[in-house]
């Protein structure tokens, strides 16, 4: 490849030759040290390849071994400017793209994040603007290790950073900080006692003295584990009680909803405020005359992308969506599955950890709301820890 490369900027013609002796003239331009390649045979005698330069040379050589020579073919650079010699404006103009290469070659295009997963994008993206770290600066200005150290003062979730530069692209490389140990067992001693009313349907006790027993009701405060465990006929001690104890509990939960409600209609029209983005300069693209009211936007960043390489050039759009808000009144079936929403929502988020066994769901209606009270039987843990205040127990035996 590289051979083929310098031929073709030094420039080679194709050209066949023929006469009385042929192989005196290869002999002969073979001593004088010109070189060539791919001469092969021909009907009238060879055809090969030879440099310009040489080939304006071998005349001499030819007419001695009696020989003619006859060009067939032009290639190479020289040839391909003689071409386009009198369009002087292809020539400047590739030499000002060179010269625009060059210079865009020295600023940052494009920045990737990589291993900030449970980070805040937005949070982080606004640390590297502050720290000075931006796309459009020059490769030479960028001053890595303060950056790198301003980051990770904004940004306490950040415990090692590492920018890299590969061409006009840099990576930023984070760990994040590592979750915090787990507590240490708690080893003060408390009792467990119910958090709820109930009865009682299973009973698994880690330490401590349980003191009911499966089937048995129990109320709210009631003490169900004894934090103190008998170590011997007239000794004992106190732990820290682990229990988990399930129990059929009775609940009640009511939801409202008003009557009448905002209702909000989006008008059927838009408005969009484009920018064009090269480097750090934003120029306006495309503007649309505002509608007037209530409006929410959404902004969109597109980047020019080709062969997966991302330029320093993109368009920024932001779309104004207007809507208005109106006043109607809600049918019973409509609050109804609202309410039933929200409901599962409460049981989901707020009763995750327990068993529904049984539900009954009653919809009423005032004047101004309608009001979802549902009754509940849940299957639930009850144990709750409670410490042992009184300083006679602190002690480890009796």
């Amino acid at each position: 490849m590289l051979l083929k490369t310098i031929r073709w900027l030094r420039g080679y013609v194709v050209f066949s030759l023929c006469g009385s002796f042929p192989e005196r003239f290869l002999n002969l331009i073979n001593k004088r040290g010109i070189r060539n390649w791919d001469f092969v045979p021909s009907e009238n005698g060879y055809v090969g390849k030879m440099f310009l330069s040489d080939y304006l040379k071998i005349r001499p050589t030819a007419r001695k071994a009696s020989v003619k020579l006859r060009v067939k073919k032009r290639e190479g650079f020289p040839f391909f400017i003689k071409k386009y010699k009198r369009r002087k404006g292809l020539l400047f103009g590739a030499i000002a793209a060179v010269l625009i290469l060059i210079l865009m070659s020295q600023f940052v295009w494009d920045i990737k994040v990589v291993g900030a997963d449970g980070l805040s994008s937005v949070e982080l993206n606004q640390a590297l603007d502050e720290s000075g770290f931006r796309v459009g600066l020059f490769k030479s200005q960028v001053k890595i290790s303060e950056v790198e150290r301003r980051v990770m003062l904004k940004v306490p979730e950040v415990r090692w950073i590492s920018i890299n530069m590969l061409n006009n692209v840099a990576t930023v490389e984070i760990k994040q900080q590592s979750a915090p140990p787990k507590m240490k067992k708690k080893t003060y001693p408390c009792d467990i006692v119910a958090s709820a009313d109930g009865v009682i349907t299973d009973i698994i006790v880690s330490d401590g003295t349980c003191e009911v027993k499966r089937g048995s009701a129990i109320a709210q405060g009631q003490r169900m584990v004894n934090s103190a465990v008998a170590i011997g006929e007239d000794k004992k001690k106190y732990v820290h009680s682990e229990a988990r104890i399930m129990a059929d509990v009775i609940d009640k939960y009511t939801l409202k909803i008003p009557i009448t409600k905002n209702k909000i209609i989006l008008n059927s029209n838009y408005t969009e405020k484009s920018n064009l983005k090269f480097l750090f300069f934003e120029f306006p693209f495309r503007l649309s005359p505002a509608l007037g009211g209530a409006e929410v936007g959404v902004t969109l960043n597109e980047k020019l992308k080709l062969n997966d390489v991302t330029l320093p050039l993109g368009r920024t759009t932001r779309r104004s969506y207007y809507f208005e808000t109106k006043k109607r009144k809600l049918t019973k079936p409509e609050a109804e599955k609202i309410l039933r929403t929200r409901l599962l929502l409460h049981e989901c988020f707020c009763e995750g950890k327990s068993e529904v066994k049984q539900r009954k769901l009653k919809l009423s209606q005032t004047s101004d709301s309608y009001i979802l009270n549902a009754d509940y039987l849940f299957n639930k843990n009850i144990a709750r820890e409670k410490k042992v205040r009184k300083k006679s127990k602190l002690n480890n035996s009796q």
